[in-house]
């Protein structure tokens, strides 16, 4: 039996303002996932204020009561769902042990990606609309995850270089997140299967741990 990829709750990012209340946290919650959904379809610059407060069933002021602009809520959810990509491979490195623990890390970011489909659309896509500040801090965020990778991967294959694993690494999570790049019409615990053996194969092939 499959398991159905478990969505993952995003880690607000520093542009997000201090949670007051359990409701104004509903509501932030909804503006961004609101905002995520419209800018996965339409695009960043199609999408206005107003659109996003309308979808969040708020009124276009009441957005601004949490975000100050849509650069502000765009910067929070992808702040967001690099923290969360960066938790899900702490998490299983901190459970994991032996074989099993770059499979079981495969699977982990194929089921973030999977959860997270338009949240990780954004990302790849529109990530150049933040502000260069903003967007150095999440390049640099990114480039921590992709560096966590690697070394779980150098303790498996430590002849490979530097360079290598990078390859092999940047490849294979190249293969999920191309799961955002075209509409997939397999249910999602199998996509998940099927994604999840794909790049698990890869990643052995890449760095000669072939079974």
């Amino acid at each position: 039996m499959t398991a159905t990829p478990t969505p993952v709750t995003l880690v607000p990012g520093n542009s997000t303002p201090a949670t007051k209340s359990a409701r104004g946290a509903e509501r932030r919650q909804r503006i961004l996932s609101s905002a995520a959904d419209l800018m996965a379809e339409h695009g960043y610059s199609s999408v206005s204020m107003a659109q996003i407060g309308a979808a969040a069933g708020i009124v276009g002021s009441g957005v601004y009561r949490h975000f100050d602009s849509k650069a502000t809520i765009l910067g929070a959810f992808l702040d967001g769902v690099v923290e969360a990509m960066r938790m899900g491979t702490r998490e299983v490195v901190a459970t994991t042990s032996g074989p099993g623990l770059l499979e079981a890390m495969v699977r982990r970011q194929t089921e973030i990606v999977i959860a997270n489909h338009s949240l990780v659309t954004v990302y790849l896509r529109d990530a150049g609309n933040l502000p260069p500040k903003q967007l150095r801090e999440t390049r640099r965020q990114q480039r921590r995850f992709v560096e966590e990778w690697i070394e779980q991967c150098a303790l498996v294959a430590p002849a490979l270089g530097e360079l290598q694993l990078r390859t092999v690494v940047q490849a294979v999570l190249a293969l999920i997140n191309s799961i955002c790049t075209y509409d997939n019409p397999l249910p999602g615990n199998e996509l998940l299967e099927s994604v999840s053996a794909m790049a698990s194969a890869a990643l052995r092939v890449g760095i000669g741990a072939e079974k």
